[in-house]
């Protein structure tokens, strides 16, 4: 059998088929994001509120979100399962989360033990950039939004007292963690 080399245009129309193949069959649900936007958002209401309430449990509200992962490994499972095409910017993506999440649990542990200054604001920093960047790669404004406006949020917790930069957590998980489906 003769191979045929392919005309430009039957290149071009080979391409395209096998890109919109792809994206036809990209599954992201958005509910990652909507667990974690609303996890964050309860936490840091519970961590305002027991301040002035006095409750001794209010700052264990936290351990929720290692709870959390419990159903975050579900969901990526079942989105797996749905998913046939992997592409190159999901691999990066689910990299960049995987950090982020490494991450935040290294600074937890680090500021249990010498209560970082500020800690709140480098918080905030680290979770923007891969906010930012999902929301980058898959040309989704609210999550380019929601980046930025943790980076805001940041700078702006370097200047506010204590309970008060829980709600700019709670505002953070808001506009970065509880957008709509991503697809």
């Amino acid at each position: 059998m003769e191979d045929n080399p392919l005309t430009e245009q039957e290149s071009l129309e080979l391409i395209t088929r096998m890109i919109n193949k792809t994206k036809d069959d990209y599954c992201d649900t958005g509910l990652s994001t909507l667990l974690w936007g609303s996890v964050i958002s309860f936490c840091s209401l519970v961590s305002f509120i027991s301040y002035y309430e006095n409750w001794g449990w209010g700052e264990s509200v936290w351990w929720l979100t290692f709870l959390a992962v419990i159903p975050q490994v579900i969901i990526s499972y079942r989105e797996k399962k749905k998913r046939r095409y992997r592409t190159y910017s999901e691999d990066a993506m689910g990299g960049i989360w995987i950090s982020f999440g490494i991450s935040m649990f290294l600074l937890s542990y680090y500021n249990g033990l010498f209560h970082i200054p500020h800690a709140g604001a480098v918080f905030l920093i680290v979770y923007g950039i891969p906010t930012f960047a999902t929301g980058y790669t898959r040309s989704f404004r609210p999550m380019i939004i929601g980046g930025v406006a943790c980076w805001i949020l940041s700078i702006l917790s370097m200047y506010t007292p204590f309970p008060y930069t829980m709600l700019y957590n709670f505002v953070a998980a808001q506009l970065a963690g509880s957008s709509p489906a991503l697809s």
